[in-house]
């Protein structure tokens, strides 16, 4: 294999906007990139797309539904003689040691822990994940949701069964070929997991370099490391294709905006985005969506929001839907949420012609309640945020496929979903036109 090639690879991720993000790298360098839902999207999948990601949605699962779903996608056609990037949450949320154990297991491979993404602040040192400086176990998310586990990756792992070294960031300052024999020495020694210290871009170039000098390994990391594997494959002719996507007639471009997050940054984004004209903002207080909250005052109180945001949808004007918060609302209660919401609004996000989701567990939602299961990442409209057309699989003939924009919660700039916005409006208006979006890929341009 030629250093500056990639393997066709199969990312596992353990949630839609982390999927998307990931996939978003190798989309960027021009290869054919799928995001699935679940494995038996998988398994009907083509095998011939350059970079298959699939969300297995396993973050909240227990280890047993967790190794299940991962077995399930190993084993479906479309899987077959491909690499396996684990991608995970950089904050390590969720059970990814688990997972992680069961890969290992199944690959005989050593596995590359590497969740820093130093772009987006995250950074790892002496085995110990930093946010913007932070230490992680010092920080507000994981006093909320994992305040009595514990923090180091090493430690997660060697209790799901592993034995695990780290690799200090020296070793990746001394190159590619040092870092890789390095590897390839833990591998001999036994070891099953090697957490790497990673403080800058180039650490993560290096390691992305090296991974592929190591045939007996898989990486497991955010989204930072997809980037840096995707800037190994040398620069995509310009004329290698481009996505047509017919407006239908009479369609209004509408972007409705979903927001699940309950993160201070994603509150920021909402407020930046109310603010923007032609759009119009609504909050749905969680009690509604409670079925053991809801009222007959309440249910008529649904009904005129939903019936108000479908005819601005028609009208063409954005709207921008927000789950807000009470004193009851619980973090373990927002995949609940997250479904209600999505169940509320399925008429006018089924209208419109594009939409803009935060939060993960929304995004799949929104994706599930809507009856799409597949989507092609096309490009992103800053760092994080993922542009993604609707596949024909999951539509009727005559129905039009839509824009989604994905973007986890607590990411980005206060006008992030303003951006998506414009960048889908953008799209459409080339669209309409008669015009062409930009060049995303119809081939594998690699063999």
């Amino acid at each position: 294999m030629s250093p500056r090639s990639l393997p066709r690879y199969l990312v596992l991720a353990d949630d839609l906007s982390g999927a998307a993000d990931c996939a978003a790298g190798f989309a960027s360098a021009g290869l054919s990139t799928s995001v699935l839902l679940d494995a038996q999207a998988s398994a009907g999948a083509q095998s011939d797309v350059d970079v298959l990601t699939v969300d297995t949605n396993s973050r909240r699962d227990t280890a047993a539904e967790a190794a299940a779903k991962l077995q399930a996608v190993l084993a479906a056609p479309a899987s077959q003689g491909r690499r396996v990037l684990k991608k995970i949450d950089s904050t390590l949320r969720g059970g990814w040691a688990q997972e992680v154990a069961v890969l290992q297991s199944a690959l005989h491979a050593i596995a590359l822990v590497a969740p820093a993404f130093p772009q987006m602040g995250r950074t790892m040192q002496g085995g110990v994940v930093y946010v913007h400086g932070v230490r992680l176990a010092d920080t507000a998310t994981w006093q909320l949701e994992h305040a009595d586990r514990e923090d180091r990756a090493a430690q997660q792992l060697h209790a799901a069964g592993l034995r695990c070294d780290n690799l200090p960031a020296s070793v990746l300052d001394a190159g590619p070929e040092a870092t890789a024999q390095a590897i390839a020495h833990a591998r001999e020694q036994g070891v099953q997991a090697l957490v790497l210290d990673v403080l800058h871009d180039q650490h993560l170039q290096t390691l992305a370099q090296a991974s592929l000098q190591v045939e007996q390994a898989f990486c497991v990391c955010s989204a930072g490391l997809s980037h840096a594997l995707a800037q190994q494959v040398p620069a995509l002719p310009a004329s290698v294709g481009s996505l047509d996507v017919p407006h239908a007639a009479g369609r209004l471009p509408s972007v409705v905006t979903v927001v699940g997050s309950m993160s201070a940054i994603a509150q920021q984004q909402l407020t930046y985005l109310a603010e923007q004209p032609g759009t119009r903002l609504h909050v749905v207080h969680p009690g509604w969506l409670r079925s053991d909250a809801q009222t007959t005052q309440g249910q008529k109180l649904v009904q005129t929001l939903v019936q108000t945001i479908s005819d601005e949808v028609a009208q063409g004007l954005d709207v921008v839907v927000s789950l807000g918060a009470d004193a009851q609302t619980d973090p373990a209660e927002g995949p609940m949420l997250a479904r209600q919401l999505a169940r509320l609004l399925h008429a006018p996000m089924a209208a419109a012609a594009g939409l803009v989701i935060t939060g993960g567990e929304t995004a799949r939602a929104v994706l599930e309640e809507l009856q799409l299961r597949r989507l092609r990442v096309h490009s992103e409209s800053e760092p994080g945020v993922v542009l993604c057309i609707t596949e024909n699989q999951d539509i009727e003939q005559d129905t039009p496929r839509q824009w989604i924009a994905t973007k986890a919660g607590a990411f980005g700039h206060p006008a992030s979903l303003q951006r998506a916005s414009r960048a889908i409006h953008s799209l459409l208006a080339a669209s309409t036109h008669g015009g062409h979006t930009d060049p995303l890929p119809t081939e594998s341009k690699q063999r």
